[in-house]
């Protein structure tokens, strides 16, 4: 007879227990549309969750601006603890063939040591950091964060001693589910970084590559050109992948990087 804990890692490697765990997910973010479920949930109560998008591969033109992935790597060199998820439970889940199934999460901070063992492995700090470069050479989105789903999905209690950083992909990640909030409310948890602002140019051909790439359906065509909503969360997918190269981001905020770290600290200490 299995061990219980052979059981749940073989649940966390089974597709369609994920997408019917993921679909969960999905449906409770739906409900929280409605202004009287998300006031009594914690999984979207803005004084509990604070996560956002670090756009590692974007060309950002600023002077002496410490590049983006110095974020990352900075709440690595922190953390007391961190563990690598054995694999991507979102792309495991769809069965992704766009980006490795095996680039899981890492988490950092004392509460991964409540994590199940098997779900993940302890890394030392050169490894987090190896794995880290792993996503950004596959242009995958890191979203980094404090996050009260995290500790549901892992059966972990919230002690403030937990930050999550994915590495998103455009067909499979979850985080997509947050476009479902209304944006007044979207802005308080997963909020846009001040001073980034975006430049379609010219030489856009409206052919809606982008569209294709975002999570939060913040991307339309208008009169030939792309346009971005105000739901869009400054992920930089949709430069990057961009055949013409036609969108720009520009960083008007040389103290974006430490103000991104204070905020994330304030809901969660990693060391």
């Amino acid at each position: 007879m299995k061990s219980y804990e052979e059981r749940v890692v073989e649940s966390s490697q089974n597709p369609a227990f994920l997408q019917v765990m993921l679909g969960g997910v999905k449906l409770a973010f739906r409900l929280f549309s409605f202004p009287g479920i998300r006031r009594v949930s914690s999984w979207v109560d803005p004084k509990k969750n604070f996560s956002g998008n670090v756009p590692i591969n974007v060309d950002l033109k600023y002077d002496n601006i410490p590049l983006p992935a110095e974020i990352v790597h900075e709440f690595i060199e922190k953390s007391s603890h961190r563990m690598i998820m054995n694999v991507c439970g979102c792309r495991q889940a769809y069965s992704c063939e766009n980006h490795p199934r095996d680039l899981g999460c890492l988490f950092m901070g004392e509460s991964v040591l409540d994590i199940l063992p098997a779900l993940g492995r302890l890394v030392s700090r050169e490894e987090a950091h190896e794995h880290v470069n792993k996503g950004i050479a596959q242009n995958l989105t890191v979203h980094i964060g404090k996050a009260k789903v995290d500790n549901f999905l892992f059966g972990v209690k919230d002690t403030g001693k937990l930050v999550g950083m994915c590495f998103c992909c455009h067909c499979c990640c979850i985080a997509g589910f947050f476009k479902k909030l209304p944006i007044d409310h979207l802005n308080r948890v997963v909020p846009p970084i001040e001073g980034l602002t975006i430049e379609v140019t010219d030489a856009c051909t409206g052919c809606g590559k982008c569209i294709e790439y975002c999570l939060y359906d913040a991307i339309s065509v208008e009169n030939g050109r792309a346009v971005h909503n105000e739901f869009c969360r400054q992920c930089g997918r949709c430069s990057i992948n961009c055949p013409t190269e036609a969108i720009r981001f520009k960083l008007d905020n040389p103290n974006f990087k430490d103000e991104i770290i204070r905020r994330i600290e304030s809901y969660a200490d990693v060391t």
